[in-house]
């Protein structure tokens, strides 16, 4: 009987990925292309978070505001469409394993780093009502659980600007420039913070929030992502 009734739960609503939302069968947690994506791993720039065969940062002249990133996938496959259900398409119950993975991934790479703080890139107040939340916020709150360290709102956004897929890597920089602040220097000062995002493509957000931070007094930067972009070119 209660197999019957799975069964017809199912056909109206289906059991789905916990990493993608993907429609899976009723016995299964994982889609097939999520358990068979390999997460980033061996040696890794700790600038762009990138397999060191895969980094282009001294070629590219790119500095980073932060201490070191990291992210357990590329921004590809199931990956690319676990970030945009979770950002356009209201799957916020992905969070939590995404948050899982990214744990995982800041543990094997930062393991000896004592964080007082996790925190995430903020939107402005109008773009978090039209979307109804900031998936990188909801990330940064199930992060801060795998992790046992306190989640604070650190910074705040305080102008809208052009989508960053939209701009060439010059562009983001400027974009970008002057459009965080901190939101109560008293919580930023002489502390480690985490910060979080769901994709890194050039890193010009995370560095502008990381120089934000730093600005006001916090002694170091760390941050993280579910996924990065895949660069393809050697160095």
């Amino acid at each position: 009987m209660s197999s019957v009734k799975d069964k017809l739960l199912y056909s109206v609503f289906p059991r789905r990925c916990k990493l993608c939302g993907e429609v899976v069968a009723l016995d299964e947690e994982l889609c097939e292309e999520c358990l068979n994506t390999e997460q980033i791993s061996g040696e890794i720039c700790l600038k762009c978070g990138r397999e060191k065969e895969k980094c282009t940062c001294k070629k590219e002249h790119f500095s980073a505001e932060y201490k070191g990133f990291c992210a357990p996938y590329y921004f590809e496959g199931s990956m690319y469409s676990a970030v945009y259900r979770l950002k356009d398409s209201g799957y916020k119950e992905l969070a939590p394993e995404m948050a899982k993975r990214i744990a995982e991934c800041v543990k094997r790479n930062f393991g000896d780093t004592e964080f007082d703080v996790v925190t995430f890139v903020p939107m402005t107040e109008k773009r978090t009502r039209e979307r109804g939340y900031n998936q990188s916020e909801l990330l940064a709150a199930e992060l801060s659980k795998e992790l046992c360290v306190p989640c604070e709102e650190l910074l705040i956004k305080t102008r809208s600007t052009k989508a960053q897929r939209l701009s060439g890597s010059a562009e983001r920089k400027t974009n970008l420039y002057g459009a965080f602040e901190v939101k109560n220097v008293a919580t930023v000062d002489n502390r480690t913070v985490l910060l979080v995002d769901d994709v890194k493509t050039t890193g010009a957000t995370l560095n502008e929030c990381a120089k934000t931070l730093k600005i006001y007094g916090a002694s170091a930067v760390y941050a993280c992502a579910f996924t990065v972009t895949n660069n393809k070119k050697k160095t």
